[in-house]
């Protein structure tokens, strides 16, 4: 049999652990596991991701492909999938946050974000289909005018098929109380301040010597990552919240393993992938009802409507002192990560695949 069609993927950066680079590799496997040929074009890739893209430049190279660009901000990218004329275009849309969250924190991501919004309409217009990972996403293509289909994020064992950082996982496990973690980019829409604050009516009223763990890397937002240290030290929280920075995979899911609750505060999300990986390592969520994040946790999680961090508080303390509680949300969570499994996502990537070779509709093109 004659290898099938090449179907290469264009991601801005192939970042270690992100939730986009996550489908980036997943969706590679999904393909040449179906008998494409299938490599990932990126402008920067991580050191531990190193040989796993090819530049931009050797796009030239190719032809009689499909192109797949992983949609965030205005990127080079752009162009080389608008000239694009070598096979269909398809464009997976993450979502764009809106610039307001990065002004006086980074005025070149709020451009590169402005690009973006800028460029999105033209991009679906040229594109042979719009792919989006939550049906939030979805309805945002909508309002453009333009149809694009659902294709959640999966859960993906090959990230976490070495064992846990031992080491990192007794730390935890033999340091007194309660620990909250949080997992995500320290960027102004995650809202990371309002989980210390409200951790620290937690550890002052509720749950002492416990500790809030916050995994992620502060790139491009050092100025909001300050202003979280300085929040923390002013709390008197210096030895309670700990900033850990970008970590590997094993040292992550020794913290999943090795916490008692997971939170998130979020106000934009277009999907949210920790707030699954927590439900898959046994932990219990509570998450702010914002964006996405509803339908991402669905029922696998308590979603709370305003932020009053006190009582934020006391729900954390409740979660975490009933059993049959904490069990109740360990088990909805466990089926709510069926949903997101690597099978179904390779099975939606096929069948998404095998419909471009349908005529682009009316409907499709948003007319």
């Amino acid at each position: 049999m004659s290898p099938r069609r090449a179907i290469h993927q264009l991601v801005h950066t192939l970042s270690y652990g992100d939730a986009i680079s996550t489908e980036v590799l997943a969706m590679q496997r999904c393909l040449e596991a179906a008998g494409f040929a299938s490599s990932i074009f990126a402008l920067h890739e991580h050191p531990k991701l190193k040989g796993r893209t090819r530049p931009l430049a050797a796009l030239s190279e190719e032809s009689e492909a499909d192109l797949v660009l992983h949609y965030s901000l205005g990127s080079p990218l752009n162009e080389a999938y608008r000239n694009w004329r070598s096979g269909r275009r398809v464009l997976v849309y993450h979502n764009i946050t809106p610039a307001r969250w990065f002004r006086g924190i980074n005025e070149r991501v709020a451009h590169d974000i402005e690009r973006g919004i800028a460029e999105l309409p033209e991009l679906c217009a040229i594109s042979d289909r719009v792919w989006a990972d939550s049906n939030f996403n979805v309805r945002e293509i909508e309002v453009l005018g333009y149809v694009a289909s659902v294709l959640d994020l999966p859960i993906d064992p090959a990230r976490w098929d070495r064992p846990r950082n031992q080491g990192i996982f007794e730390a935890v496990r033999v340091t007194p109380g309660m620990h909250v973690l949080h997992v995500g980019r320290l960027a102004p829409n995650k809202c990371v301040d309002d989980i210390i604050k409200s951790f620290y009516f937690f550890q002052r009223y509720m749950q002492q010597a416990s500790t809030l763990w916050l995994v992620g890397i502060d790139t491009d937002t050092e100025l909001y990552s300050f202003g979280l240290r300085r929040l923390a030290a002013g709390l008197g929280l210096e030895d309670r919240v700990k900033f850990l920075g970008c970590l590997a995979d094993e040292e992550v899911r020794a913290l999943y393993e090795a916490c008692s609750l997971y939170v998130c505060m979020s106000e934009h999300e277009g999907f949210c992938l920790p707030i699954i990986e927590a439900m898959y390592f046994g932990l219990p969520v509570i998450a702010y009802a914002a964006g996405a994040v509803p339908e991402t946790v669905g029922n696998g999680g308590i979603l709370v409507r305003e932020k009053r961090h006190l009582e934020v508080a006391a729900l954390m303390a409740e979660v975490l002192s009933d059993s049959a509680l904490k069990d109740r949300l360990i088990e909805s969570g466990k089926r709510r990560v069926n949903n997101f499994s690597f099978e179904r996502f390779g099975a939606r990537t096929v069948e998404l695949v095998g419909a471009l070779a349908s005529p682009k509709t009316a409907e499709a093109c948003g007319v």
